[in-house]
This record gives C-alpha cells, sequence and structure tokens, in this order.
C-alpha cells in the first residue's frame, strides 16, 4: 500500500464513506482497507468519524487565529483558550455580534427582542414614558373602563401589582 493509497483512505474514511467504498474506489480488498483502518484508529461508522473529526477540526482552528481580525493567536499552556487577540478585539466582536432577547414590555405586554441587552422593560420610549409618568387621565380612563366592565388594555405593572394582590396586608 503506497502512501498516496493511505492519504485517500484517511481522507475518504473522514468524508464517511464505508470499507467497501473505499476499496472500490482506490481499488485495494475491503479487508485490506479495514485492517488499516483499525490499525490507524479508523474503524467505526463512518458517520461517527466524521463528527469526530469536525470536532477535532474545529478545536484545532478555533484557538489558533483571533475571531475578529484573524492574527494568530498566542495560547498560554494553562487556563481557557484565547478566542481574540485583545480586549479591544473581543469589544469589536461583540459590538457587531451582539445576543438577542426575547422580552415582554411591562407596559403593554407586547413580545418583542432585545438587541445586547437582558433587562430591558419596555418595548419603546412611549411606553416607558406612560409607565413612568402616569398621569390622572390615564386613570380616570381606566376607572370608567373598570366601571362598565370593560377590557383595559393598558395598566403599569405597579398598578397590576396593586389591584391584583390581596388586602390582607
Amino acid at each position: 500500500m503506497t502512501n498516496e493509497q493511505k492519504q485517500q483512505i484517511k481522507s475518504l474514511r473522514y468524508q464517511g464513506f464505508g470499507y467497501k467504498q473505499i476499496a472500490n474506489a482506490i481499488g485495494l480488498s475491503r479487508d485490506t482497507i479495514r485492517g488499516y483502518c483499525k490499525r490507524n484508529g479508523l474503524d467505526g461508522l463512518g458517520s461517527e468519524l466524521v463528527t469526530e473529526y469536525k470536532n477535532i477540526m474545529k478545536e484545532e482552528f478555533l484557538f489558533t487565529l483571533c475571531l475578529n481580525c484573524g492574527k494568530k493567536i498566542e495560547q498560554n499552556s494553562l487556563g481557557r483558550k484565547k478566542k481574540y487577540c485583545s480586549a479591544s478585539c473581543k469589544a469589536e466582536w461583540e459590538k457587531v455580534h451582539k445576543k438577542s432577547y426575547s422580552v415582554t414590555c411591562e407596559y403593554c405586554g407586547k413580545e418583542f427582542k432585545s438587541l445586547g441587552v437582558k433587562g430591558r422593560k419596555f418595548c419603546s420610549q412611549e411606553c416607558y414614558q406612560r409607565d413612568r409618568f402616569w398621569r390622572e387621565e390615564d386613570a380616570a380612563e381606566v376607572a370608567k373602563k373598570i366601571l362598565e366592565f370593560k377590557k383595559v388594555n393598558h395598566l403599569p405593572k405597579w398598578l397590576k401589582d396593586l389591584l391584583l394582590t390581596s388586602s390582607e396586608e
């Protein structure tokens, strides 16, 4: 078996091919292929080898270059592996790749997405202002709807809590 054939076997095996398919492609017997694979740790299901190989490649290449600028990173022998070459590269990366959180507005109850901020409470400036600066007109409107047994659309969280708590306290 030549070195070129050995490389082909490795390559095809990591692509998920079986012994018989590799044997047909290279022109060697299935048992020869199987024996080589067993001796070199390439035995088992092809699909398992593919996922294992992808994980190994990801581990190898993920921590060699900075995720933001692509510079080579010198890793320490101890501790967690670095993903960025500097703090400024990390900040730049996180500015562009913000996490998205699904949050419910405390005033109107509408579901909205918040980019990068997990603790955001209101979907808009208007909801914030209406909740923070509750006016007498709003109170009169809510009282009128309650007395008419109609649905009240928007209530501030503090008022909901006040109305829904038990009077025993």
